[in-house]
């Protein structure tokens, strides 16, 4: 087996494993906001790069949803603020707001809000 296969082989035996034991992307974004705390406290994570993270991950979500949003304005100002509230601030600060209510997001994504 050449070195492509042996880490596809790993890749699927991985992805196997974390289905056994029940990681989903739940427990994966918890771990994610930990050690993006754990690395800001530590000082080995700068704010700045802590906003490349949330970032990244807004990019990824906007691109994924992309077909259902219509107003993508709102949708990225609601989702920039709730990635905000569930991220820590700075070193040894807490979040900056309450993540506010599923209704809320729902009409960010909504076609026919804002039209």
């Amino acid at each position: 087996m050449n070195a492509i296969g042996r880490c596809d082989a790993a890749a699927r035996e991985r992805h196997r494993a974390l289905d056994f034991i029940g990681l989903r992307a739940h427990a994966t974004t918890v771990g994610l906001i930990q050690l993006c705390e754990e690395l800001l406290n530590s000082g080995v994570l700068s704010p700045e790069g802590l906003e490349r993270i949330k970032g990244a991950i807004r990019t990824e979500l906007t691109v994924s949803s992309n077909a259902r949003i219509s107003n993508h304005a709102a949708f990225d100002d609601t989702l920039r603020r709730r990635i905000d509230a569930i991220f820590p601030a700075a070193p040894g600060e807490p979040p900056l707001e309450h993540v506010g209510t599923l209704e809320d997001f729902e009409d960010a994504m909504d076609p026919y809000h804002g039209a």
